[in-house]
């Protein structure tokens, strides 16, 4: 009956090169690599049967089948087994079961769940670690830059427009001038909006406030800048055109 295989056997081993090399150095490199197959396929199914050795040996000189042969055991199942390569199963199988409640101890409450025969640095370190140990949750936005403002003059990141220019009109300048920057991907952070109101508020009034934004957007400008203020005098008057003299004297 053929032997089910083993559920989330690993896929790998340890492997140690002098050890091998020690243990084949006699071996042709034919029967050498019959070996190393034969082992793989019992550390993929468990086992491997009389036929998988001759077949692995098939084309070589008869004796060489033996010589492989003689690298395994039969067991009470009538499989052959390599003594070595089980131990080294068993050995990776424990270590991976104490790295698993090494792992599971950081995230349970129960802190006495140590495993069994555990070396010393493991038991210490698994009893290094706080009784919870859940991952720590990502950072909260600042409640400042959150929270509800519930002032009528209520701007952006719970800031509020400045006393000078609480009105319907500066209010609504800070809006479009906040959707015109937006719109150029040079939008505002709350510091620097925080700071841009106090200038807004040492510079100008609630009368002047609006007309500088609509002249800096309409000029495209990267800050508000107030209108220049029309010229005192009017345009210059025309002069009268000049009168030709047809007298040579005028021009000596």
């Amino acid at each position: 009956m053929k032997e089910k295989k083993e559920k989330g056997r690993a896929p790998a081993f340890q492997f140690y090169a002098d050890d091998f090399l020690a243990g084949t150095m006699t071996m042709t490199n034919e029967e050498r690599g019959a070996y190393i197959s034969l082992l793989c396929l019992q550390w993929s199914k468990g086992f491997v049967t009389e036929l998988d050795i001759q077949r692995m040996c098939h084309g070589m000189p008869t004796h060489c089948q033996g010589i492989c042969q003689s690298k395994f055991h039969i067991g009470e199942d009538g499989n052959y087994r390599n003594k070595r390569l089980e131990k080294e199963r068993t050995k990776q199988k424990e270590r991976s079961e104490k790295q698993r409640d090494i792992a599971n101890l950081r995230w349970n409450k129960d802190a006495n769940a140590l495993p069994e025969d555990m070396p010393e640095d493991a038991k210490a370190y698994a009893e290094s670690v706080p009784e919870v140990c859940f991952p720590s949750p990502s950072p909260s936005p600042k409640k400042k830059d959150t929270e509800a403002n519930d002032s009528p003059w209520a701007v952006k990141f719970g800031l509020t427009l400045p006393e000078n220019l609480q009105t319907n009109e500066c209010l609504a300048a800070v809006e479009t001038w906040l959707a015109y920057k937006a719109e150029r991907k040079n939008g505002y952070k709350r510091i620097g909006l925080s700071k841009a109101l106090e200038a807004w508020a040492n510079e100008f009034n609630a009368s002047t406030f609006p007309a500088a934004v609509n002249h800096s957007i309409a000029n495209n400008y990267q800050g508000i800048f107030a209108p220049r203020a029309a010229l005192a005098s009017g345009p210059a008057s025309p002069q009268p055109a000049r009168t030709l003299s047809h007298n040579p004297a005028d021009y000596q």
